[in-house]
Formats: structure tokens, sequence, C-alpha cells
């Protein structure tokens, strides 16, 4: 029977059960925006599968560096004294919107593994709508890696500190999660400069992050849009200008902002539906405390007919740039003046 559920939470409860008893589906499928947990639980879950069985008997496969018939191929290749065959394809054309025939092959013969076969796929952001993607929800198991709730990340987050000796508290810990994002890979490296700095001193504090870790680039975009909200023009091209220190090409900060209120614009109108905070949240891939601190202040800022009108300016600069009429800086430049108006 295949695994659907939606939370995450329940979703990894099942897996962890899974590895635990050593009852396994044919075909899993570990997907989402959290890389940390994806290939977590692909080491976890080819070990499992493994067993005692020997390494000649994972067949690994990245990229396009491989067909429907190859994978079919292995599947139904006797395993070399184990219990079963493990394939594993990470970020592979098969969930792809050109993967095609191949895809469709593949789909064909998921119902149809051996019980000596065990295949895993990793992907980012699979296609839902492919026949691949449905047949693996439908014999086998999908573990969503993204709409991690707050509480379980500022544990995880916690954690990190109590296992390297340092404590840290609610406020410390919020600033932390607002100043490193939610990517819990950039957690864990920021986590970590932390700790080198913070070693031996018990506790981390606000100033110890401050010192140490590094605004994520879309948190600095989310200020630039306050700034340019509140009609503070030079604030939100100062901060325009400290990206472009940092190298920060002028294509991602437009893309950045086209996204933002692309989401922001989203999210004005589920208030306008009246559907609650935690289910607004949901819906645009947010947790609640990141909702209520940053984008709910600015929707209260701007309209739907200025938000409207911001998201247009966006498409409009982005359109400019790529067919060569500005270059790209000026295109942002010009942009975050006009959205200051």
């Amino acid at each position: 029977m295949a695994s659907v559920k939606n939370d995450f939470s329940e979703q990894q409860a099942l897996l962890n059960k899974e590895i635990r008893e050593g009852v396994f589906h044919r075909v899993y499928l570990l997907c989402g925006a959290q890389a940390y947990l994806r290939l977590q639980n692909r080491d976890r879950l080819r070990a499992a599968l493994l067993g005692d069985g020997d390494e000649m008997n994972v067949s690994a496969y990245s990229g396009m560096n491989v067909t429907a018939r190859e994978v079919i191929d292995q599947a139904q290749t006797l395993p070399f004294f184990a219990d079963r065959r493990v394939i594993l394809l990470e970020n592979s054309v098969f969930f792809s919107k050109k993967a095609g025939v191949e895809s469709d092959a593949l789909a064909a013969f998921i119902p149809q593994i051996p019980e000596t076969a065990s295949l895993i796929f990793v992907e980012e952001s699979p296609d839902r709508r492919k026949k691949l993607y449905k047949a693996v929800q439908k014999h086998g198991f999908i573990l969503n890696c993204e709409d991690i709730p707050p509480q379980m990340l500022r544990q995880w987050t916690a954690g990190l500190f109590r296992k390297a000796g340092l404590s840290i508290d609610g406020p410390v810990l919020s600033r932390f999660l607002e100043t490193s994002g939610e990517d819990m890979m950039n957690l864990r490296g920021e986590a970590e400069k932390l700790i080198s700095y913070c070693l031996g001193q018990g506790a981390v504090t606000e100033g110890d992050i401050a010192a140490v870790c590094s605004p994520q680039i879309q948190d600095r975009v989310f200020e630039m849009i306050s700034a340019v909200s509140r009609r503070r023009k030079e604030t939100a091209l100062s901060i325009y200008m400290d990206l472009e220190a940092l190298r920060t090409p002028s294509q991602v900060i437009l893309t950045l902002l086209q996204r933002e209120y692309s989401r922001l614009l989203q999210i004005r109108e589920l208030q306008k539906a009246r559907v609650p905070e935690a289910e607004i949240a949901r819906r645009v891939g947010l947790s609640s405390w990141i909702l209520k601190k940053n984008y709910l202040p600015v929707t209260r800022d701007l309209d739907p007919v200025r938000l409207e009108r911001a998201l247009q300016l966006c498409l409009q600069a982005d359109q400019d740039y790529k067919s060569g009429r500005v270059s790209a800086e000026i295109s942002v430049q010009m942009t975050i003046v006009k959205l200051s108006c």
C-alpha cells in the first residue's frame, strides 16, 4: 500500500518505522526543497535496504546519464549474495517535463518491480503531473521534504548547539533563524561557524550571530521590499548596493523580487478570502512565524493594486534586460526607484 500522506512529520515517522522494522516498498521518491533531509533519508534508506549486502549491489546514477532501459535491466538483475539490489537515481531527467517516453516507460515498469530490487529517486522538484510521479505515489512511498513544522525546525537547530555544549535561548534562536533562513543545509553551515566562534563561552548571544552569520540573499531582498513598501527609496537602493558588493547577480535579485511580490499578492488574496493564517502559511510555503513577522506587515502597507503594479514592474524589468534594451543592473535600479514612488 503506497503512502500518500502530505504532512512531513507523519511521512517521516512512517519511513522511520519502515527502516526500523525492515518492511520496505519497492520504490521511493525523496523530494522537496530541504536538501539536508533528502540526503539524510537517502543515506539511511540505502543502508537499510542494502542490509548486509555488498556495495556491488548498488547502482547509482546522477543527472541524465541513464536510460529507462538501463534502470529496468538493473532492477531485473538478481543481487549478488543479498536480498535485494538497490538502484539510486538522483536529479534524473525522468521527473522533468522533457523526459517524454523515457519517463513513461519507467512509469509502466513501477508496478512490476521484482521483490529483489528497490528504486530510490532523489529529486528536488519533480513534476507531479508525470505518469511516473503518479505511479510512485500509487505503488511506492513519497517523502516530501518541505513544509517542516516550525517547532521541529527550532528543535533540530537548537540540537546542533546543544551537541556542541552550547545553550541558545528562545529569542536568540529566533534571531539565528531570521538571519540564516530555513534551509537546513545552510543552517547547519552557519551553526558550525557560530559554534567555532562561541566555543568555550557556554551560550550563544545575538551579538555572536551579528558578528559571524551571513544574512541570506532572499532575506536582504525582502528587506528591500519592506523599504520600498514604506517608500524609503534610499534604503532600498542601499540594500541593492550591498547585495551587488557581495557579487549577487542582478538577475538573481530580480528573480527574487518577482517571486516575493507574487507570494505577497497570493497572501493578500488569501487574506481577502478570510483564510486562516496557519493555512495561508502552508499554501505559500512559509512557517507561520515568518509569515507573521515579515510578510503580514508588508501586506498591510501595500494594497492589492500596488502589489499587482509591483509585480508587473518586475516582469517588465525582466523582459527589458532579457531583450537587451537595458543591462540587468540598470533594470533592477530603475525598478526599485519606480516601486518606491
